[in-house]
């Protein structure tokens, strides 16, 4: 039989298959832009701008598809899905730069998306990769949260734990002093700072670079924490809650994590969310951010929690899980805490809620979720050093 021209796919890393082909050295980097796909959808754009960007994409050679009564201005608004290169992306900003409406923003915005794969965060003096998951280690100095209840209520065991994680590689030991579980029993913030004001400022002393966030929701608790090195303000309640504080997290520049929530403690909800809860998500966190732009925090980092077991059906835990990459166009630093969640047990039993949390970090990990907040430091920085080797 004569020799037959194969196929087979490629890799991920394309510098290094243009390399193999003994590609151009001169043009290897704007020509790997061509080679990397983006899956992307345009949400709330008026008749107008859906048919001007659909005819945008087409002059470059690529499709967008948009509702069908937008040609017509039948319907109030068009969402509209694009697939195409970085390259072709580049150039659809290029020329929606100099389209009317909105479409200098959204080009703005499209700018950054291409440059996400090189982005950096910065917290305090550490800089962040954005392609990478790093560690956030949970350490509750609560005699009553849901899975480490009591055993880190004392003082000298919880900052031997935070050591101990700083040490198996954690990037951020956060600390709680209140569980937010459901039925849990709401305490004071003087209470909380009893707790937890101690441990945090012994840690702070012993190993100053490590970085510290403060789960809490209690606006007093965190002015009282920042003031002994604590780092970041992590809650799980409304952001608006905070406001009072507002000028001392901006004075700071305290990195602010928004959480998901439907309250606190969180209720049980059985019923799925009738429409895409991914989106639903994604547009509360556009407008959380936007408030906290509003009010003066616009040089403050973001990180967006999707909320896990706050408030999401099991089926809809799932889901977010499974697309976490649709998050990642949001341009901040997305964190996922799924580490011996009862969505978990419910479904597999709680006898096995420690491997598969390892088994969905590992898809997280591969999604390149940016946060995974974890009870187990040493084994998931094993799990990361493993992947690492494959990526």
């Amino acid at each position: 039989m004569k020799d037959k021209i194969l196929i087979k796919k490629f890799g991920n890393n394309i510098y290094d298959e243009l390399k193999s082909i003994n590609f151009s050295n001169d043009y290897i980097n704007i020509s790997q832009k061509k080679f990397v796909p983006l899956k992307l959808k345009f949400l709330n754009l008026k008749p107008a701008e859906a048919n001007i960007l659909k005819q945008t994409c087409l002059s470059l050679g690529f499709d967008a598809a948009i509702n069908r009564d937008a040609v017509t201005c039948k319907c109030d608004k068009s969402d509209a899905l694009v697939c195409a290169n970085l390259h072709q992306i580049e150039k659809l900003a290029e020329k929606l730069k100099k389209q009317p409406f909105r479409f200098k923003s959204l080009a703005e915005d499209l700018e950054k998306i291409i440059i996400i794969p090189e982005k950096k965060y910065i917290i305090k003096n550490k800089s962040f990769d954005f392609n990478k998951t790093y560690l956030m280690g949970i350490l509750n100095v609560t005699p009553d949260s849901f899975s480490d209840g009591n055993k880190f209520f004392d003082t000298e065991k919880a900052i031997s734990a935070a050591l101990e994680m700083d040490k198996n590689g954690a990037a951020i030991i956060d600390i709680g002093g209140e569980s937010t579980r459901p039925n849990s029993s709401p305490i004071s913030w003087k209470t909380e700072c009893d707790r937890i004001l101690p441990v945090v400022s012994k840690i702070k002393q012993v190993r100053p670079n490590v970085l510290i966030s403060i789960d809490t929701i209690h606006p007093e608790t965190i002015v009282k924490a920042l003031e002994c090195g604590a780092d970041i303000l992590n809650t799980v309640d409304k952001i608006e809650k905070f406001e009072p504080v507002f000028d001392v997290l901006k004075k700071t520049n305290t990195p602010i994590v928004i959480t998901h929530s439907n309250g606190i403690p969180p209720q049980n909800v059985e019923k799925d969310f009738e429409g895409d809860i991914v989106e639903e998500i994604f547009k509360f966190f556009t407008q959380k951010i936007n408030y906290l732009k509003n009010k003066g925090l616009e040089k403050n980092l973001f990180i967006l929690d999707v909320g896990i077991g706050f408030g999401k059906s099991i089926n809809n835990q799932y889901e977010i899980i499974k697309r976490a990459d649709e998050f990642y166009t949001l341009d901040y630093p997305i964190l996922f805490g799924i580490s011996k969640k009862s969505f978990i047990s419910k479904i597999f039993g709680i006898e096995n809620r420690d491997e598969i949390s390892k088994i969905y970090a590992q898809h997280l990990i591969s999604k390149k979720v940016n946060l995974l907040r974890v009870h187990d430091v040493k084994e998931h920085n094993q799990l990361l050093k493993y992947l690492d080797k494959i990526s």
